[in-house]
């Protein structure tokens, strides 16, 4: 079976079972869902293995940064370089990420400026092709191919390299080049980085590489958003050529498919777009009576119509919005729709008709070339931004028909920096997801959090019963390892600021930095509630000798941060503070000795505001008040402790304190989250108060150390 792909000598704990079901899950096929909830060190990655010996086709893995990209690379060379077995291996990213000009696009879009030059590089070849006097043209076999100067560029070389142009009954017709295809098959023979690919396809433009690339090959990694997006889902599996029945999709950190599909299904409304939407208007009125397409007079008068709505709309966009701005504060408020509605429309008779005749208007600007925007499609065409604001303001109309639909405006900025948006997104993942899972072989979703299973099985899916659902126990040495939950202290609202509530938060955590050897973190629910307890960390940290690192606000920083931190624990230790949920708190291996405990400080709820409110309302009525409230509020605050708590402890030799600093962990009632967690954790928790867990830290450090010598 599929030992045979597997590049290791020997399974780890649990693993067989785990790749069994993969292996029978892939290969029963019939649209089946495997959810599976394994702990670090589980040996998770490994699963493409055993998907590799039962896929009937190919095999797409979806993952949300391009930091996962590499996990998959590396164990994808093991099999090559440890098994009988080559498959090939593709990978997508951003055109933002690997375009070797997009320094060089100052005021738009690496999109925008792609499309432009594209554009501008065809007319080129075109031109070349008269010039040279043939039928045939191939710039990659010309000795003097032109040249575009930096900054200045009136065709982009790399893409050029990858197209020939020749000419069939009178026309130019564009083909890719030999020199790509090529470029292809030399790059398949190998796995390679993303900066080793880039810089290996020399003078050919990467992404139009990788996408021919992806069509021939047995794994594709891709994005969440080539698989979730409303947009790209109609037409990434004719773009890559997958095939939907024998296809097979891996998930990686599924625990955050839910999220990131309910953004992806998010439209905003900005200033910009509405002053670009203006523009494309402006030229098509421009190009009307030029005869560019031919048009009936009936059809003449219906765009007419169209002009006249977006004229109209357009500017009551714009002083909506700029209304709001003034008035309202940073943050984030439900946008009443029948206020929004009723200024919008005001004076249209038919809704429906009005958006009707402006969506003509929207297609024609398409047809006709004169977007203006920062967005891309799959075929590397620019979005039109009155498409977008169309688009948006269709489901602003769906939203008054379905409740999953959610109205919100945005401001962030103070002063002259003061911007503001208006949003309205889809806040049940489950329908996008189904389209895809329901469509294709099988669907195995992994993550090391994925608990409650249940809950997650209703949120991401929509159904109970849809998934095989598997949890695994923890793989590593139980005595290697700590867990500790407080008895009394809590961060709940109507406790936080009482006395002796603080004085066992406080003493907790002076605790975990004096007791705990080495690197410690601090994870609190927000970062008022650190500031509020950085003088204590100090303080403790100073008596230990250790630095203190905060979580900066700006991700530039965080690099720098996480090396000083990492240096410090081969010396006396450092304290490293930051919040759950945050930059520091996730997606990050803090290996060795670069962490040994972790407090998670209080259940890290998100704030409860109208938004939420509604949010939670809408899964209340879907699911009953404890699965709704679990899924809508819940659930999200389970799994930033979850990953705050998980940075400890990457490897079976390593050892480490956990304290979940909340009295909820414990408790299984209404507010307790304890029958929610894993059921290794729950197994192995151990209850104390701030006193007690000092002395037993203490005791099992010396045990430790006692194994050590």
């Amino acid at each position: 079976m599929y030992l045979d792909y597997f590049p290791y000598e020997s399974l780890r704990p649990y693993q067989d079972s785990m790749l069994d079901d993969v292996y029978g899950a892939v290969r029963a096929g019939d649209h089946g869902v495997l959810m599976i909830d394994a702990p670090t060190g589980s040996g998770k990655t490994s699963c493409i293995a055993a998907a590799l010996a039962a896929a009937p086709g190919k095999i797409a893995v979806a993952v949300r940064t391009v930091s996962q990209i590499d996990v998959y690379l590396d164990e994808m060379e093991k099999i090559w370089s440890r098994t009988r077995h080559r498959p090939t291996i593709t990978y997508m990213v951003g055109k933002q990420k690997v375009c070797p000009i997009a320094d060089e696009f100052s005021g738009e879009s690496v999109y925008s400026g792609c499309a432009r030059l594209r554009e501008w590089t065809k007319r080129k070849m075109i031109a070349r092709l008269g010039e040279v006097g043939g039928k045939f043209y191939d710039p990659s076999q010309e000795r003097n191919a032109p040249q575009s100067v930096p900054g200045y560029r009136t065709f982009c070389p790399y893409y050029m390299m990858t197209r020939e142009v020749f000419e069939l009954s009178g026309k130019p017709h564009f083909r890719h080049s030999g020199r790509v295809l090529d470029l292809v098959d030399e790059l398949r023979g190998g796995i390679r980085s993303p900066d080793r690919f880039q810089k290996e396809c020399r003078d050919v433009c990467p992404y139009e590489v990788m996408s021919l690339s992806a069509k021939g090959s047995d794994v594709v990694i891709l994005n969440y958003s080539h698989l979730f997006s409303p947009e790209f889902q109609e037409i990434i599996f004719d773009w890559l050529e997958l095939e939907r029945e024998s296809l097979t999709l891996f998930v990686d950190e599924a625990h955050n498919l839910g999220d990131a599909v309910r953004a992806l299904n998010t439209r905003l409304l900005t200033p910009r777009m509405i002053d670009l939407a203006e523009k494309e208007v402006d030229k098509y009125r421009e190009s009307m009576g030029q005869s560019r397409l031919p048009e009936s007079s009936l059809e003449a008068s219906s765009r007419l119509r169209g002009v006249e709505v977006i004229k109209t709309l357009l500017p009551r966009l714009r002083q909506y919005i700029q209304s709001r701005q003034s008035r309202m504060q940073e943050g984030e408020e439900l946008l009443d729709g029948d206020l929004f509605r009723s200024f919008l429309y005001q004076g249209f008779d038919d809704v429906e008709e009005a958006l009707s005749a402006a969506t003509e208007v929207a297609v024609m600007v398409a047809e006709l070339e004169l977007a203006e925007g920062d967005r891309e499609n799959l075929q590397g065409e620019i979005e039109p931004s009155l498409a977008q604001v169309l688009l948006f303001l269709n489901d602003v109309e769906m939203a008054e028909k379905d409740d999953s639909y959610q109205r919100k405006i945005t401001v962030t900025g103070i002063g002259d920096k003061k911007r503001a948006w208006l949003e309205v997104n889809n806040v049940d993942p489950a329908s996008l997801i189904r389209r895809v899972t329901d469509n294709i072989n099988a669907t195995v979703m992994l993550s090391g959090t994925l608990s409650p299973l249940d809950a997650y099985e209703l949120y991401i899916l929509g159904e109970a019963g849809r998934a095989k659902k598997i949890s695994l126990p923890n793989p590593f040495p139980r005595e290697n390892r700590l867990l500790m939950v407080a008895k009394t202290a809590t961060t709940q609202l109507e406790k936080r600021e009482e006395a002796g509530n603080r004085r066992e938060i406080t003493e907790h955590i002076e605790a975990m930095i004096e007791e705990v050897g080495g690197n410690v973190a601090v994870f609190f629910t927000s970062y008022s509630m650190m500031s509020q307890y950085e003088a204590v960390c100090k303080a403790a940290a100073r008596r230990m000798g250790k630095m203190l690192y905060l979580e900066p606000r700006n991700s530039e920083e965080v690099p720098a941060i996480l090396d000083d931190f990492f240096k410090a624990g081969k010396r006396r230790g450092a304290v490293l503070l930051g919040v759950s949920g945050g930059k520091l708190a996730e997606g990050i291996d803090y290996k060795g000795e670069a962490l040994n405990g972790v407090a998670v400080v209080g259940l890290p709820l998100g704030f409860y505001n109208e938004i939420q409110r509604e949010v939670n309302q809408y899964y209340i009525r879907k699911y009953g008040q404890k699965n709704g409230i679990l899924i809508a509020y819940t659930l999200p605050a389970i799994n930033r402790g979850l990953q705050a708590a998980g940075r400890v402890i990457r490897d079976a030799s390593e050892r480490g304190v956990i304290l979940f600093c909340d009295r909820r962990f414990r408790e299984g009632g209404r507010g307790g989250v304890f029958t929610f967690l894993p059921r290794w954790i729950q197994d192995e928790l151990v209850v104390t108060d701030a006193r007690k867990s000092r002395e037993i830290i203490r005791m099992r450090a010396a045990e430790w150390e006692g194994r050590r010598s």
